[in-house]
């Protein structure tokens, strides 16, 4: 029998988040840091670059743009 577990993360106060603490950030350690696999911290990571908290850098690493506020409505 398989489980699963459903979550839901505020990507904006994530990214908020991010901007205050890193200035790169991997794949794996959002990963291991959230408790999820690399694929799930991977998307999470391409959402956060659409919402322009994130630029990829190369494969699995990407650079934590300064936190300025945007209007998201």
């Amino acid at each position: 029998m398989r489980r699963h577990l459903s979550i839901t993360i505020d990507l904006i106060k994530l990214g908020k988040k991010l901007s205050r603490e890193k200035k790169w950030i991997k794949v794996r350690e959002l990963a291991e840091e959230l408790g999820i696999s690399t694929k799930s911290a991977g998307r999470i990571l391409a959402a956060l670059e659409k919402l322009g908290f994130v630029k990829k850098r190369s494969v699995g690493v990407y650079k934590v743009i300064k936190y300025r506020y945007i209007d998201y409505v």
